[in-house]
């Protein structure tokens, strides 16, 4: 009887270990919408930037590729520089007066004075550039996987990185991106989930789901939210995207210590688990009912063997 019943016992508190073990959310976070304004349906938006109450963009495709400001107050063009048509631009950052925007497969950071768009010089990038925020300290740079490099501000060269997880899993597909405090904001490519990252040490935090917003957008496949950028002033983010022709200006809520709030690999509710994370729980909970109604027969079946 010892040996059978051991073996019940200790099977059920595995799983329940399981169940226990997934991390609870310490916070939720959500939007409300603030604003909307116009956006140039012809940008491919990679990157999205506000500093002193001006905005500036960075757009994609090979020949099509520019550094941008735009009018905050009705998303009306006001300058632009074009890069040149042998790189794909990306994303964007800015530090004092100057202006790094990635490309994607060229393996350069294009180096650029703010005011005048004046360009100064060319950084070397390792791997793929897909998104770029900085804080004081640091840059911070995506390239499409659950890895975010780090580097030095002054000479761009990496200095660490930071592997994005949920749920004892990378989180990857990880693209534009927004600092802003002690968090980074990060879109998950194609898909209109923006997730909140612990600039720290890379815990996945909560995932906020866009998909309210309206894009305008004709409906190619690739028009995909790809534009963050904290507004100071406005105390809100600008969140827009490829060929959008709307960008929207959100309040993002913080609701500490939510109750039983169980996130996914990706950050999401319970209620908006995928199909994998959704068999996985499943199959916990069905093993779980399994061994505690077998339990009884078990028992019964062990006891005549005796």
């Amino acid at each position: 009887m010892a040996a059978g019943g051991g073996s019940v016992r200790c099977a059920s508190a595995l799983v329940l270990m399981s169940i226990l073990l997934l991390p609870v959310s310490s916070a939720s976070y959500s939007h409300d919408l603030i604003s909307t304004i116009n956006h140039d349906s012809d940008a491919f938006t990679q990157g999205l930037e506000i500093q002193d109450g001006r905005m500036f963009e960075s757009t994609g495709l090979y020949g099509k590729s520019q550094l941008r400001e735009i009018s905050i107050a009705d998303g009306s063009l006001l300058r632009h520089v074009d890069l040149p048509p042998t790189v794909f631009g990306e994303g964007l950052t800015i530090i004092e007066d100057r202006i790094l925007v990635l490309t994607w497969k060229s393996g350069i950071i294009m180096e650029f004075y703010r005011d005048n768009f004046t360009k100064i010089r060319d950084h070397e990038l390792i791997g793929e550039g897909w998104g770029m925020c900085s804080f004081d300290d640091r840059v911070i740079v995506s390239n499409g996987t659950d890895r975010l490099a780090i580097l030095d501000p002054s000479s761009l060269a990496t200095i660490g990185n930071l592997e994005v997880r949920g749920l004892g899993n990378y989180v990857w597909d990880l693209n534009e991106l927004e600092c802003n405090g002690d968090i980074i904001l990060a879109n998950q490519w194609m898909t209109p989930f923006v997730h909140v990252i612990s600039s720290s040490d890379g815990t996945l935090l909560s995932t906020m789901d866009f998909s309210d917003l309206p894009s305008g957008s004709s409906g190619d496949h690739n028009e995909v939210l790809n534009g963050l950028a904290w507004d100071k002033d406005r105390g809100g983010y600008w969140v827009t995207g490829k060929n959008w022709t709307k960008m929207h200006l959100v309040e993002i809520q913080v609701e500490s210590n939510a109750a039983n709030s169980i996130t996914s690999a990706e950050g999401w509710n319970l209620s908006n688990l995928n199909y994998a994370e959704a068999l996985f729980l499943f199959l916990l909970l069905t093993s779980l009912v399994t061994f505690i109604v077998g339990f009884p027969s078990t028992l019964s079946t062990n006891e005549e063997e005796d």
